[in-house]
């Protein structure tokens, strides 16, 4: 963009730069620092490629804490740990071909459900392999133990 630009409601000089603004959502705020072009003379403001993804990035993290989901980047960290593609995730945990893709990109709003699923899973790894394999028993760990039984749909053996 030309380093001459005109404001076009006023017609004065506009200089990049950047400054200190706010993202609302619900009544609650997150400040930023937002570049874009700002008039000299009035208080005109025009956001041009990146600088508005500053402003959408800060609004989809605000909204995550908000609504109690997590942000892209927390989807992302946690199917990272967890050692699945972004396809692979979306078979085992749900959602559609392409959810973890527009749920990292922010194009897609996350469901509080695969929120918490993934929560759990980012606590517990080791459960993620009772999704891969409905009939391995859970890792032992804090409040479990190996069941010393037969596994669901084997009988019973008599006791001798």
């Amino acid at each position: 963009m030309s380093d001459n630009l005109k404001c076009h409601a006023c017609g004065m000089a506009m200089v990049r730069d950047v400054r200190p603004n706010q993202v609302t959502y619900q009544g609650h705020a997150a400040e930023i620092e937002q570049p874009g072009w700002y008039c000299t003379s009035c208080d005109e403001v025009v956001l041009v490629g990146r600088d508005a993804d500053v402003t959408e990035e800060a609004f989809v993290e605000l909204k995550a804490r908000v609504d109690g989901i997590l942000p892209p980047s927390e989807v992302r960290r946690i199917r990272v740990k967890l050692g699945l593609s972004q396809r692979r995730a979306s078979a085992l945990l749900g959602g559609g071909p392409r959810s973890f893709q527009k749920y990292e990109s922010g194009t897609d709003w996350i469901t509080r459900s695969m929120a918490n699923l993934l929560r759990l899973l980012d606590k517990d790894p080791a459960r993620l392999q009772e999704l891969i394999d409905p009939n391995a028993e859970p890792p032992p760990g804090p409040g479990r133990r190996r069941s010393t039984g037969p596994r669901r749909g084997e009988p019973r053996r008599a006791a001798g």
